[in-house]
């Protein structure tokens, strides 16, 4: 059995850092995805809850971050000195899977089906 927590936990590190490395609160954040969501933006409380792992990331949610963030999907799910991969996890981080498709190009091809 997979132990509960170790991808979210990486997951709303890694938007955390990137939304502070923007200097964006978590309001601008919530604001600034409005384009990708059909012109929905998020509030604050929404991006912290997000943020704090009290409301779970959709797949799509998470691209739209990413798009946003101007960070690529993989940089948001791979773990980090703050979260290392746990042992039991270890294969999925050492064994690539989508090689011959570069970030820009999924987060493009995503970004298109989103709009749709």
């Amino acid at each position: 059995m997979v132990p509960d927590g170790f991808m979210s936990h990486t997951v709303t590190s890694n938007l955390r850092r990137a939304r502070r490395c923007r200097g964006w609160s978590q309001a601008d954040l919530g604001q600034r995805v409005a384009p990708l969501l059909d012109g929905v933006s998020l509030t604050q409380a929404q991006v912290s809850a997000l943020e704090l792992g009290r409301t779970h990331l959709t797949i799509d949610v998470l691209v739209v971050f990413a798009i946003t963030l101007g960070v690529s999907v993989v940089d948001l799910v791979t773990p980090t000195a703050e979260v290392p991969v746990p042992a039991w996890a270890s294969a999925a981080f050492t064994t690539p899977s989508l090689i011959a498709v570069s970030d820009g190009e999924l987060i493009a091809e995503v970004g298109r089906r989103l709009r749709r």
